[in-house]
């Protein structure tokens, strides 16, 4: 598993790209681009930088418009997938930019503060964003960040929202690094079963 930049360009193939090996044989690669929704402030960036860099940084700057980084998932089954995480800024002022980077999106996490019920009551707003301006059969996950602090809003509450909207759920924490590689491993899992 890592981090890094791609420097070959892909051909789309169907749901698989295509990467032209220096012998000029053709290689299956998995690749799968996934967004991070959500409110500014809730540590989209922060669980990105955990899962690429093994790191929580106290310091960490607002994204402007988006931040982009890559990730290989070994997935259980011996597969490899590569994704290309768009880290979205939550600001107001960006929101009309998000449905570009929705386009093409296989998975989409979306992202709200566990000690926030203001962002955890924009969470219908993302779904219905990625819903109605993203891919059709994009795998959606609601992510309660901040685990490692006292939980304002009810997990009971959160799960039964989720399951109504037909989308999954995971609490984590991305300064203790509590369950984000299980969120990644797992929306790779579910990415990877629907195409």
């Amino acid at each position: 598993m890592g981090c890094g930049s791609s420097t070959q360009r892909p051909q789309t193939t169907r749901n698989i790209n295509v990467l032209a090996s220096s012998e000029g044989q053709q290689k299956e690669d998995k690749k799968v681009k996934v967004v991070l929704l959500g409110d500014s402030g809730v540590g989209k960036s922060s669980i990105a930088l955990y899962l690429c860099h093994g790191r929580f940084s106290d310091s960490h700057q607002v994204t402007i418009g988006a931040a982009f980084l890559h990730h290989t998932i070994h997935l259980k089954n011996g597969e490899t997938m590569k994704l290309h995480i768009w880290d979205t800024g939550g600001q107001e002022r960006f929101r009309a930019m998000a449905p570009l980077y929705y386009r093409d999106a296989y998975g989409a996490i979306v992202v709200y503060d566990s000690n926030n019920p203001d962002s955890f009551n924009s969470l219908k707003y993302w779904i219905n964003e990625i819903k109605s301006s993203g891919p059709r059969n994009c795998c959606i996950t609601v992510v309660a960040n901040k685990k490692d602090l006292p939980q304002k809003i009810n997990s009971e509450m959160v799960m039964k929202f989720c399951k109504e909207q037909h989308v999954s759920f995971i609490e984590c924490s991305a300064k203790t690094g509590e369950n984000i590689k299980t969120l990644f491993e797992r929306l790779a899992s579910h990415i990877y079963s629907r195409f």
